[in-house]
């Protein structure tokens, strides 16, 4: 009967073990789960972040278009209004007269 009973004992022990190792394993792969959520969310925010920054550097760019395109035309109405004031004939006029 001992024999029986040491066979028994360490049927259900090696069984235990079988189960505590499911548990742990699982355990385990859970917290790997959780992890890799967590990871993804960290991601999502990131991309969420990095979208807002790329609209807010086009709308930047957009704007510095724009103003560039207004210092183009100013500079470019500048000797139009020069050649309009005749100021070369008003310079050369000037200095005859002095």
């Amino acid at each position: 009967m001992k024999p029986e009973l040491n066979e028994k004992s360490q049927n259900a022990f090696l069984g235990l073990r079988g189960i505590v190792k499911a548990i742990v394993k699982n355990s385990n792969g859970s917290e790997e789960v959780m992890r890799t959520a967590r990871l993804f969310a960290n991601i999502d925010v990131s991309m969420k972040s990095t979208h807002q920054s790329l609209e807010k550097l086009t709308s930047g760019i957009t704007q510095l278009q724009e103003r560039n395109v207004q210092i183009l035309n100013t500079l470019y109405v500048i000797p139009q209004i020069s050649d309009n004031l005749k100021v070369d004939e008003l310079i050369k006029t000037s200095s005859n007269d002095s």
